[in-house]
């Protein structure tokens, strides 16, 4: 049945105030279905974008996102610059977990789109003129940063060229998605090319960051440039202990706590474990407070390495008595105290390496305690802050609130356990008869 023109076009504007997508959809199809678009202004089109663009990145937004567009050029409405990157972000491949050519070809499409004086009708096949949109530099770092994720370096650094060429100037992110995408391909040499380009250009102010010097450490790190990767770190300790005692504005930049996180996993995998606990408890020495990877990284150091242990140990087979092995715990408990003393919050994957340290070393009943509390007290924690903000009922609380838990939905909120290391307890309790 039909409904009334009036009372749908008040219903649609009301959906439109809570800017949630999910509600909003079903009324803009009925305007669609029963040719009542022609109502809505440029204005609402522009909404509806900016609300679709906020809510999740999954694949039904996307095709809500291009019927959008599609509306508006039956419409007649041009695309705007912000709209534009918006849109490269989502075809590029924002709403899958892993990014494929085609995701660079469509994004690249839309690049060329937006630069031409015309566009071609769907209907008639004509030429129809539209507005030429110039891009920026947040245009070419979303292009920039799809081509470094397919590991398409050439791409990435024609982009790169082209946006040099427009005057238009690279930042910190153009840069460090251009130095990660060369690390992951070994390109070391690359590395130092770059760096020495931008010296010789008199942007030491972008480079001269700690983001940029964190992306060149792991470039070296991965490559087998350990040595450079160390003096790097050295530089920043050095600068951060300077600057907490007088502020320096030619020094190296400051350590953080991801500049820490890639210095203890180097050292891990250089077999310098007591080094990297260590560059842990010195942390507070210096103001940085640790993050939970590089827990994560140092208990999954206690781990055993032989593919078949973990699904074999047993406390018994341990000799009870080895002074390597007692140490070895000593070590891993004190780690997990550090932890809850700096309250930092464990994720999914502490569980599984904290663990599975713990049985790997032998002691079931620690391996047992951490398990059950890192699965009630977190979670119980979740619970009590999800009562606690029940509270504001206003459509801007609501829209804030939404888009505070779009950004973290690469974030589990509750820690998990993996397949493997439930498995591996069964068997355990399984054997004792609990």
């Amino acid at each position: 049945m039909r409904r009334n023109k009036a009372t749908l076009i008040a219903d649609f504007y009301r959906s439109l105030s809570t800017q949630d997508i999910d509600r909003i959809w079903p009324l803009y199809t009925y305007l669609y279905n029963n040719d009542y678009l022609n109502c809505l202004t440029r204005k609402n089109y522009h909404n509806l974008f900016v609300y679709t663009i906020r809510s999740r990145a999954c694949q039904k937004n996307l095709h809500r996102l291009n019927a959008l567009v599609d509306d508006m050029r039956q419409r007649g409405f041009s695309l705007r610059l912000s709209e534009y990157n918006s849109l490269i972000n989502w075809v590029g491949g924002k709403t899958v977990p892993h990014k494929h050519p085609h995701h660079l070809i469509d994004a690249l499409q839309l690049f060329d789109e937006m630069q031409q004086p015309y566009r071609i009708d769907e209907n008639t096949g004509e030429k129809v003129e539209k507005d030429v949109v110039q891009p920026n530099v947040a245009t070419f770092n979303s292009l920039i940063h799809i081509a470094a994720q397919l590991l398409d370096l050439r791409t990435a650094q024609k982009l790169y060229h082209d946006m040099v060429s427009r005057d238009l100037q690279p930042d910190q992110f153009t840069y460090s998605t251009l130095l990660h995408a060369m690390g992951k391909m070994g390109d070391v040499d690359g590395i130092d090319r770059m760096l020495d380009d931008v010296q010789s250009s008199g942007l030491n102010n972008v480079m001269n960051t700690t983001v940029i010097w964190n992306v060149v450490m792991t470039g070296y790190a991965c490559n087998g440039a350990k040595d450079r990767a160390y003096g790097l770190f050295k530089q920043m300790l050095d600068s951060r202990k300077r600057r907490r005692r007088k502020p320096s504005k030619k020094a190296a930049p400051v350590v953080d706590a991801e500049s820490f996180r890639i210095y203890i996993d180097l050292m891990i995998h250089d077999d310098k474990r007591k080094e990297a606990i260590s560059a842990l408890y010195s942390m507070k020495g210096v103001g940085v407070r640790p993050i939970i990877t590089i827990y994560n990284t140092l208990f999954s150091s206690f781990m055993s390495q032989e593919p078949n242990f973990r699904l074999e140990v047993d406390t018994s087979e341990h000799d009870m008595d080895d002074p390597q092995r007692k140490e070895n715990l000593d070590t891993l408990e004190k780690i997990y105290q550090h932890m809850k003393d700096t309250q930092v919050k464990p994720n999914s994957e502490t569980m599984y390496t904290l663990v599975s340290a713990f049985l790997d070393l032998g002691d079931t009943k620690a391996a047992l305690e951490v398990f059950v509390h890192l699965s009630t007290n977190q979670n119980n924690t979740e619970n009590n802050a999800e009562k606690s903000n029940v509270r504001s009922t206003s459509v801007a609380k609501l829209a804030k609130d939404r888009c505070l838990r779009m950004q973290c939905d690469n974030e589990p909120s509750k820690i998990e356990p993996n397949p493997e290391l439930l498995e591996r307890l069964n068997s355990i309790l399984a054997k004792s008869n609990v």
